[in-house]
């Protein structure tokens, strides 16, 4: 009799414990975040001035139709200059962070989402390249935007913004360099190693042709080997590799136009990039990572609303409770209208002594820095 009561107890136990365990694993939960990376071209050109009679404003307010039709959750912009109120006015989505200025003022990054946003912070690069040509990036003050998004209650993530260096000449390209790990250097510090964090922008930098760059002597820095170093290496992937290729960052640009049939801009490997990284409770789950030009037809230029196609990123995540780390603060950005004027004058400033000095250049050079 007391061997079969210790049997039956013994199962009542284990019965016990394994209802706990399918009771906790019960406590997790599960969503979509749709997450969009685009350079919205917001440079204030008259479209007398573009080659391709781009009217700016008219394709902003497209561009916020075209991203309204996606159900986009985070929205991460870049060359968001001098139209910033009319995409945020036209966009569906509640929260926005403060504009930073229009051109040769703002660093042209902003986050819209439907989640709310905080501890917003900007950071400019600490190296840049170029005055009158090789992008002219001195007299443009980029750098990185980041936040914390509420993607459900209680469940944060931090999400980096970047603008790289434009231009492929040797200095721009140790711009980047340092600019891609000033960018890793803000995200250990800044959000450590365990939360989830999205990094997401335009890097100026792909894989394949800066690969094939490099392998031909083009290029003396090795950009490719970087971003996989600075980011597949750190424990994030890149969303379009994963979902295109396999998570096979090793392909080649002769591949990609073979299998694509065409050149790679605004099709396949562009210089846009949205990064992820498992953390805090949250794991993410790729559904889909393509480019999307949002082209329209009937409008009186070549029908690209930008020179680049936005990254539309869709991620599946998991959350456990139990393991989510919730910011020590939670600051809403606030628009300080002295701030900003202070700023303003501050940059302009500095980029007018800029131009100034190199007015040699200018002189010596011409005018094809223009093209």
């Amino acid at each position: 009799m007391k061997k079969l009561l210790s049997i039956f107890l013994a199962a009542v136990i284990f019965a016990g414990c394994t209802a706990t365990a399918f009771a906790q694993q019960d406590n997790t939960f599960t969503g979509e975040l749709n997450v969009i990376s685009f350079n919205v071209d917001g440079l204030p050109v008259p479209s007398f001035l573009s080659s391709t009679k781009r009217n700016a404003v008219t394709a902003t307010k497209l561009i916020a139709q075209q991203i309204n039709f996606t159900d986009c959750d985070i929205l991460c912009v870049q060359e968001d200059f001098n139209f910033h109120s009319i995409l945020k006015n036209n966009l569906d989505m509640e929260y926005a962070t403060e504009t930073s200025g229009g051109a040769a003022i703002g660093d042209g990054l902003n986050f819209f989402s439907k989640y709310p946003i905080y501890n917003v912070g900007r950071v400019a690069w600490e190296s840049a390249y170029g005055v009158y040509g090789c992008g002219m990036d001195e007299l443009t003050p980029k750098g990185i935007l980041y936040c914390t998004v509420e993607i459900a209650d209680g469940v944060y993530i931090d999400v980096y913004n970047i603008h790289a260096d434009a231009w492929e000449d040797d200095n721009s390209m140790q711009a980047k360099s340092d600019q891609f790990d000033q960018l890793i250097e803000l995200v250990e510090e800044h959000s450590g190693t365990d939360r989830a964090v999205i990094l997401t922008g335009d890097f100026n930098t792909n894989y394949a042709v800066f690969r094939e760059g490099y392998q031909s002597g083009r290029y003396k820095i090795d950009l490719c080997q970087k971003l996989l170093d600075n980011f597949i290496g750190h424990g994030f992937k890149d969303a379009w590799v994963e979902y295109n290729n396999g998570g096979d960052y090793s392909f080649t640009y002769a591949e990609m136009a073979e299998r694509y049939g065409c050149a790679y801009p605004r099709s396949w490997d562009t210089l846009d990039h949205v990064y992820y990284r498992d953390g805090a409770g949250v794991s993410f789950e790729l559904a889909e990572a393509v480019y999307e030009g949002f082209d329209c037809d009937g409008i009186t230029w070549d029908g690209h609303l930008s020179d680049h196609a936005a990254v539309v990123t869709k991620l599946e995540y998991t959350v456990d409770p139990d393991e989510t780390i919730s910011p020590e603060n939670k600051q809403t950005e606030q628009f300080n209208l002295g701030e900003y004027i202070a700023n303003a004058i501050k940059t302009f400033s500095a980029t007018l002594v800029k131009a100034i000095i190199n007015l040699p250049d200018l002189i010596i050079n011409g005018l094809d820095w223009l093209k």
